[in-house]
């Protein structure tokens, strides 16, 4: 919740993104997100953080992105990425797709270049559970 899922269609406003076990189950607005708990659920504040699937090689995606806007580059983040091997495909995820996603400091299409050098991942997801960082990690305190 209070996030952005960077790609997503505007018409959605998508804030928030929900998965159990390694498939995405809604991405949307955080009230519409939030409906689909069972009541077992964990919510987790995402404070601004963007989400995208997960590149294949983190580190290196981070790089392209900082270095494409430290250049001052207006551009699709999601398809910049894939452009360059690191993501499957340019889609924001959506229901039913793996749950390997990547939650990023800022949405890297609306940092300014002066910014670029503070854009990192700060946790990942891959086959639904955090294999870097954890909900505790960064901008992540759990809410009701």
């Amino acid at each position: 919740m209070g996030g952005t899922v960077v790609g997503a269609t505007a018409d959605l406003a998508a804030t928030g993104i929900a998965w159990a076990a390694d498939r995405v189950l809604a991405v949307g607005p955080d009230d519409v997100v939030r409906t689909i708990s069972r009541g077992d659920s964990t919510f987790l504040d995402l404070g601004g953080c963007a989400v995208t699937a997960a590149p294949h090689d983190p580190r290196r995606a981070e790089r392209l992105l900082q270095d494409a806007i430290a250049g001052g580059r207006r551009f699709g983040a999601l398809a910049l990425l894939a452009e360059a091997g690191l993501l499957d495909s340019p889609a924001a995820p959506e229901p039913g797709s793996p749950a390997d996603l990547a939650f990023w400091s800022a949405d890297p299409e609306a940092l300014a270049a002066g910014s670029a050098a503070s854009l990192r991942i700060v946790a990942l997801v891959r086959a639904g559970a955090f294999t870097e960082g954890d909900e505790h990690c960064g901008p992540f305190p759990t809410i009701g």
